[in-house]
């Protein structure tokens, strides 16, 4: 590969072989070999795109402090935010990166696939990021901002989901992509609150995904105990004898 050149090249996890095949994109294991060995006349332009696990993240970024590549559009090799912010165990299964105020009820995230993700591992066709991909991200994005933003740590809360309406307007492809976040509304409830917001999916100036959707924040304890008595009366229900309609 030639470093000398005056377009970026995009770098994209290996499990995207279809899409490696367009002129201009590298996989993240062929980009970190070159930069290792440091070949070449000068340091590649590069974007940053999706795929790439945290530590080929954290191998490209120090690469870049240190002047071996020089990013493209990006001030920065974008980072996973942390894992418990969006209720995930593993940080391979964290889709998004830190989140920004951008106004009022209004925040942003980028994208940050990691190919090992659960909702990619076992399905992954043709060129583009799944819809179910895109799903989780959107959740994970209205799950942190919530955390961090809307709600106190204590006491405990659970979030559980009172509708989801997504419409898919374009192909997510991996490369650089945003989440953005907007409160439409919060109040509260009898018990705990009620919050509806949007999340839009962009890349390249354009709207891929909407995601419109309300929530309610309810504290641990009711919920725990919401869930029992749901759980025991749809046990009896199943279990109980049905006499025959029409009999």
């Amino acid at each position: 590969m030639s470093a000398a050149h005056e377009r970026s090249v995009m770098v994209v996890g290996d499990r995207f072989e279809e899409f490696l095949t367009h002129p201009g994109t590298i996989g993240v294991s062929a980009m970190l070999e070159f930069l290792r060995i440091g070949a070449g006349d000068g340091p590649p332009k590069i974007t940053v795109g999706q795929g790439l696990t945290g530590e080929q993240l954290a191998e490209l970024d120090k690469f870049a402090e240190t002047g071996r590549c020089v990013l493209s559009t990006q001030d920065r090799v974008p980072q996973p935010v942390e894992r418990s912010v969006t209720h995930k165990v593993y940080e391979k299964n964290v889709l998004i990166g830190d989140l920004e105020r951008v106004g009022e009820g209004r925040y942003r995230t980028p994208l940050v696939l990691d190919e090992r993700v659960e909702v990619l591992e076992d399905h992954l066709t043709g060129l583009h990021i799944p819809a179910v991909t895109l799903l989780e991200a959107a959740r994970q994005t209205w799950t942190a901002v919530t955390e961090r933003y809307l709600i106190e740590p204590e006491p405990k809360s659970r979030f559980v989901i009172s509708h989801v309406n997504s419409t898919f307007l374009n192909f997510v492809f991996p490369i650089p992509a945003q989440l953005e976040y907007r409160l439409r509304s919060k109040e509260q409830g009898p018990v705990g609150q009620v919050i509806a917001f949007t999340v839009e999916i962009q890349q390249t100036g354009r709207i891929s995904a909407r995601f419109e959707a309300e929530i309610r924040v309810i504290p641990e304890r009711f919920a725990e105990k919401q869930e029992a008595m749901a759980a025991r009366q749809t046990l009896r229900d199943e279990t109980t004898p049905r006499v025959p309609t029409g009999v």
